[in-house]
């Protein structure tokens, strides 16, 4: 082959890589305003989460992270706007366990899969789900509660509704307790506490943010969190595995995760990821998170994918076996 066809065709070869989407997602990705979807109202816990998360990769990736919240059938109205954007990386989604590994699987039909059509960046944060009780039960301990509960005819639990992640847990406590408790579902976490605090329930299983402030205060008394390790927001509350010997694995806490829709370029994905580790690695992160009712995970993407598809199972399995449907 000639010098010059050889230096042609070579030069052919190296403008189809720069041309490449792969180059063009490394050398100028972002280059426009990024939206970050949150499936759910302003002023919210994952809004706030959101809201501290996009500030600091804007910051990051030198283009603003501007929060769009889509609320909606429980939050998978956002999430459908993220599995059906361009996979460019200028659209992302910063949502939580319940609309993407339980609100899908009890409807008849669904628009999305979370395992297939998402990829994940990083899970954030998750919020641990605290067993409280009015401090008119006079008990130190959970067994003390349950049986006291039980002396006064019965064992009501309080949860934000029917098919979240706490009624999920409630069910797997009555089965393995083999207590009869009534599940009362509620309109949310805020309704759910207030009921306990007024002792309209024995028992309210909700996320911290509303519910850690009563506790400071000792209006209301926690006595259990549902997940296998204590929470570092709530270090002296003993797991259920502690409390009753019972549940020791069972992981069922509030996770916020982010993603972008499937095919998104690896290229594209590495550099969020890389926008998102920066801004929790910073010193303050821990603290600032703290204060919103959420304990940091850092977890990167392949480990947040098998989680995402564990529990998409695990759920999914739970679901089916005791019935349970939304409202």
């Amino acid at each position: 082959m000639k010098r010059r066809t050889l230096l042609a065709l070579m030069g052919a070869t190296s403008a189809g890589w720069l041309a490449s989407p792969s180059y063009a997602a490394r050398s100028s990705y972002p280059s426009a305003a990024v939206r970050m979807v949150v499936p759910y109202s302003a002023g919210g816990g994952i809004d706030a989460v959101a809201r501290m998360l996009a500030l600091g990769m804007g910051e990051e990736l030198h283009q603003p992270v501007v929060v769009d919240n889509r609320a909606g059938a429980g939050g998978m109205l956002g999430a459908e706007v993220v599995a059906k954007a361009q996979p460019d990386g200028y659209t992302i989604l910063l949502a939580g366990n319940p609309e993407l590994n339980i609100t899908p699987q009890l409807q008849a039909k669904t628009s999305y899969s979370a395992v297939n059509d998402f990829a994940p960046v990083v899970l954030v944060s998750q919020s641990p789900n605290i067993l409280v009780a009015n401090p008119s039960l006079g008990a130190k301990s959970l067994r003390e509660a349950l049986d006291a509960a039980k002396k006064k005819g019965a064992i009501s639990i309080g949860t934000p509704g029917n098919g979240s992640p706490q009624h999920i847990a409630v069910e797997v406590l009555r089965m393995q307790t083999g207590m009869d408790i009534m599940h009362v579902p509620y309109k949310g976490a805020g309704p759910a506490t207030v009921a306990a605090l007024g002792g309209e329930v024995t028992f309210a299983l909700v996320g911290a943010p509303p519910v850690l402030p009563h506790i400071n205060s000792g209006k209301l008394v926690a006595f259990a969190v549902t997940q296998p390790k204590r929470s570092p927001l709530v270090p002296s509350v003993p797991t259920l595995g502690e409390a009753l010997g019972m549940m020791q694995n069972d992981d069922f806490v509030t996770w916020y995760g982010l993603l972008v829709p499937a095919k998104t370029p690896p290229e594209i994905v590495d550099v969020l990821s890389k926008a998102a580790f920066s801004v929790l690695n910073r010193s303050d992160s821990r603290s600032r998170l703290a204060v919103l009712g959420t304990d940091l995970v850092a977890m990167p993407a392949g480990p947040f994918a098998e989680r995402m598809r564990r529990e998409t199972q695990v759920y999914g399995e739970i679901i089916k076996r005791f019935g349970i449907k939304a409202t």
